[in-house]
């Protein structure tokens, strides 16, 4: 059996049984594409690389536990948010070293602009969020806990979670659309539809 023949959801099937030549192929699959996303976005590539391996391995690990419905999908999205937690920590440190240096934030440069605006838009987009969503969303993606834990927590079943979870990240894509990931890059890559 060629696995490169394999569709998504075969190899998603093989990789919940813990096979590696199905987690070869859908790496062998993606990378490229997901690092391209990544470094258009961050402009480094150690740090780019650095993101799709964790990306990559967050999927190993977790393959038993994850229910992934698309699968490129997902991956896109987990480039999507782990940009997002780079550029935030990005903010973060530099917010920190304007603190320790004493000085004033230059706040007139495009890209410390651009980086507020997205900030703020996240912001926005989750403050938008319906309030059982949000509290999902936000357990799950910036608290990091994992959908067995949130449902326990709220007294949900997992699949109600993975629905809250699925459609907090339509709506935030939807508001995002403007920031993260323009339609020039799509066309770069051939795509049309990056998102």
């Amino acid at each position: 059996m060629d696995y490169k023949d394999l569709s998504d959801e075969v190899l998603l099937k093989l990789l919940a049984a813990s096979d590696e030549l199905a987690y070869k192929t859908i790496y062998e699959r993606y990378w490229r594409v997901l690092f391209l996303k990544a470094y258009a976005k961050i402009y480094s590539r150690e740090s780019a690389e650095e993101m799709i391996q964790e990306i990559f391995a967050s999927l190993w690990q977790n393959r038993k536990e994850r229910v992934i419905q698309h699968l490129e999908s997902y991956l896109v999205t987990a480039v999507k948010y782990n940009v997002i937690g780079y550029i935030r920590a990005r903010v973060r440190r530099q917010e920190k070293f304007k603190l320790l240096a004493g000085s004033e934030a230059d706040n007139s440069t495009h890209e410390t602009i651009a980086l507020n605006e997205l900030a703020r838009k996240m912001h926005e987009a989750i403050a938008s969020l319906p309030d059982k969503t949000r509290q999902v969303f936000t357990l799950s993606r910036i608290e990091k806990i994992q959908v067995r834990e949130i449902a326990q927590r709220l007294d949900l079943s997992e699949k109600a979670v993975e629905y809250h979870i699925t459609r907090a990240l339509k709506l935030m894509r939807i508001h995002l659309k403007d920031f993260i990931f323009p339609a020039t890059i799509g066309i770069w890559l051939g795509t049309e539809n990056i998102f």
